[in-house]
């Protein structure tokens, strides 16, 4: 960065105080001016500010894959992971309750990267609580607006990157969030504590191949990991991406937003992430005009960088009566919590 140049040749001569008060303006001036340029994990400048520390949280050292605004927030009693159940696990074909939700809002804040910054991130579209703002925690959420998915209890937040063509947003669809069991057994998922919260995916995903999610056009079996060249007319995009589903059972959130969670392998959880938790798949779906699909990027870049963020703001009762009913009950939950083929 260039410095100022000053010929201190002709600057007058000062002394005691007076030069104890320019040092401290000097020193001041530096501050600001080597001050770093925030990203979110959308990408979005947050300009020379200091991120606040969430209350309840716990000092941390810092990791390669901090983001601003990310502490560890520990639970002061660790969560055990239920026991499997001794009994012979019954056949379930589904062990899954949806979240249906509509759009509420697009803006360039993220709660979770960049808690009480407004306008740091990029542009975002959010789902399921109403109100969601920069400031927002999953405690607020509780507290503040209604909800925009079809149980009105789910006043969590979802959001993700804005999907623009040729520089316009492009419309969605209904967005689902599925919570499933990404366990074998499904008695043993436990609901989401209340807090938490996680980042699912990386806008810095190199390419495509290293992609977590997939692509389709609304039709079985056609899945890529890039958009489509084309979408038949009247079809809708899809993007779908799994998170993980295993918890530490320490941590509300991490620096990261993500270490707190594992996937599960050969559909156990391991050992340093032993607590079953639902398994969140989104499905975005987006409205495209004629099928076409030129022109499509992501607000926080290709194809590839789409990501989710998720802050659990559910009535907390209501969250725990449906993971017991829903998943644990080996049951495929409608958007209202009913399966009509097993009530």
């Amino acid at each position: 960065m260039a410095r100022d140049r000053t010929d201190f040749r002709a600057a007058p001569r000062f002394t005691g105080r007076r030069v104890i008060a320019i040092a401290a303006l000097a020193a001041a001036a530096v501050t600001l001016a080597v001050s770093p340029v925030l990203r979110s994990a959308g990408g979005g400048a947050a300009g020379a500010q200091t991120v606040p520390v969430a209350p309840s949280t716990t000092a941390s050292q810092p990791s390669a894959g901090s983001r601003p605004g990310g502490q560890y927030i520990t639970l002061d009693k660790p969560v055990l992971p239920i026991p499997a159940p001794k009994s012979k696990l019954p056949f379930a074909q589904y062990r899954e309750m949806h979240a249906n939700c509509k759009p509420v809002k697009q803006a360039a804040d993220d709660p979770l990267v960049f808690p009480g910054l407004v306008g740091a991130a990029h542009l975002h579209t959010f789902v399921g609580n109403t109100a969601p703002t920069a400031f927002s925690t999953p405690a607020s959420l509780t507290k503040n607006g209604s909800s925009s998915c079809e149980d009105r209890q789910d006043t969590a937040s979802y959001w993700f990157p804005t999907l623009l063509q040729n520089g316009k947003p492009v419309p969605n669809t209904t967005v689902t969030f599925y919570y499933k069991s990404g366990v074998t057994d499904y008695r043993t998922v436990r609901p989401f504590p209340a807090g938490f919260r996680m980042l699912v995916g990386d806008m810095r995903t190199p390419n495509a191949a290293a992609f977590g999610g997939e692509w389709d056009c609304g039709k079985p079996g056609g899945t890529t990991k890039e958009i489509p060249t084309s979408c038949p007319k009247g079809n809708v995009l899809i993007v779908r991406y799994m998170a993980p589903s295993c918890w530490d059972g320490k941590h509300l959130d991490t620096p990261d937003h993500k270490s707190h969670m594992a996937y599960p392998v050969k559909g156990v959880c391991p050992a340093g992430h032993p607590v079953a938790v639902p398994m969140l798949q989104s499905k975005v779906a987006y409205r495209l005009t004629g099928g076409v699909t030129k022109g499509l990027t992501y607000s926080s870049g290709a194809s590839f960088s789409f990501h989710y963020d998720f802050m659990n703001g559910w009535q907390q009762a209501r969250l725990e009566q449906l993971v017991k009913h829903c998943i644990n009950g080996g049951r495929q939950c409608n958007g209202y919590g009913v399966d009509e083929h097993k009530p």
